[in-house]
């Protein structure tokens, strides 16, 4: 979505990245939904993780599951 950033060597599939969210380098993204204002560090592996707006992700999420 508009202001988004994806860091060089990510990997996305089948996910939605929110309005000014950011994307760390080198990581691996399946089936995720990032809210507004999301910011995900690098390296990080997201399964299935859905985000809520004006989150940071600093650990992978290896199973689906809702970050509030």
């Amino acid at each position: 979505m508009k202001g988004s950033r994806v860091r060089s060597h990510s990997w996305l599939e089948s996910s939605i990245v929110g309005w000014s969210s950011s994307v760390g380098q080198c990581g691996w993204r399946m089936l995720t939904v990032l809210g507004e204002d999301v910011i995900v560090n690098d390296e990080l592996y997201l399964n299935g993780a859905n985000v809520l707006p004006h989150k940071c992700i600093a650990e992978s999420v290896p199973e689906p599951r809702i970050i509030m």
